[in-house]
């Protein structure tokens, strides 16, 4: 019987769900098998845990059957295997194990295994670098339906790297893993047009594919989108719109977006500088959870002479 992500995870999870040791959770977390089903509940356990510095024992038992799978063929628990050792998730980080379990879960056919470590291979991790064979592997996997290979060889077709430089297909490519799915490919193509070093810079492009990556849902571009257009940072500004997308990246509580806006009336970037929009804009990110907004409002505070010898909002 062949494993999916979907069994990984219920291995794991019925390993670790009745622990009180709090490295158990950050390790299903770290871990994060496709489609994890419970990282609500493991954010929530780890917080809960009793045991805050204990070895992830729990986690150990569930890496023993995956590793009993993994030698018994199974394709997906192979690549896991390698994930582990990769990661270093409840063992110590060994990158030439690595390498060996992504080996084995290639020749079993496994295409994330082919991609990571097609990014081994670009980056010199655990082998030898070589641009050709990472573009190689990373075009296999990227065949075979991993998004995030397929951009990573659409980026090395535009910079020539272990291959010969291809700026049509380049983009084709990425856009394709887009089109599939993979929103941190239009992300990333945003970026390319706006930087014009592997394309001539495209103001309308880069802004263009953002919002498509924002509209698609994801809320740290609209965050992004918002930032940019209230600011005129990339080339264009429409403060109007900015302003709106900020607005739907704090109502989904991305906790960057808080400070980011609160940036803004900081600066008076865009908008007219206003030290109560401001601070209540980190009061709110602090309310949605926000560190960072925690130690920016105490920045502000201590810069205004006020006292800042308060407990702390954060659990």
């Amino acid at each position: 019987m062949l494993h999916s992500d979907k069994e990984i995870d219920r291995i794991i999870w019925e390993a670790i769900a009745d622990s009180d040791i709090r490295s158990d959770f950050i390790c299903y977390i770290i871990h994060s098998p496709n489609g994890a089903a419970h990282l609500a509940e493991a954010q929530e356990k780890m917080m809960q845990a009793s045991q805050p510095v204990a070895p992830a024992m729990n986690y150990l038992k569930a890496v023993r059957a995956i590793r009993d799978l993994a030698e018994s063929g199974d394709p997906c628990a192979t690549f896991h295997m390698g994930k582990i050792y990769s990661l270093g998730i409840g063992v110590v980080r060994d990158v030439t194990r690595a390498v060996e379990w992504y080996e084995k879960a290639m020749a079993l056919g496994e295409a994330r295994a082919f991609g990571n470590l097609g990014w081994f291979y670009q980056e010199g991790t655990g082998v030898k670098k070589d641009p050709v064979k990472a573009f190689e592997l990373l075009t296999h996997a990227g065949n075979d339906g991993v998004q995030s290979a397929k951009t990573a060889s659409g980026t090395m077709l535009l910079k020539g790297e272990g291959c010969g430089k291809n700026t049509e297909e380049g983009i084709r490519r990425i856009e394709e893993a887009f089109e599939a799915g993979y929103l941190n490919a239009g992300n990333h193509l945003a970026d390319i047009y706006a930087e014009g070093k592997l394309v001539p810079e495209d103001v309308e492009k880069s802004h263009a594919w953002l919002q498509k990556v924002a509209e698609a849902g994801d809320e740290k571009s609209m965050a992004m989108l918002g930032y940019r257009l209230i600011a005129g940072t990339h080339g264009k500004q429409d403060i109007d719109a900015g302003l709106a997308w900020m607005q739907k990246a704090i109502d989904r509580k991305y906790q960057p977006a808080y400070l980011w806006f609160a940036s803004l009336y900081r600066k008076g970037l865009g908008v007219p500088q206003d030290t109560g929009k401001m601070i209540a804009l980190l009061q709110q990110g602090i309310a949605a959870g926000s560190a960072d907004c925690e130690r920016a409002l105490e920045q502000v505070l201590k810069e205004r002479g006020v006292a800042t010898n308060r407990p702390s909002t954060m659990h």
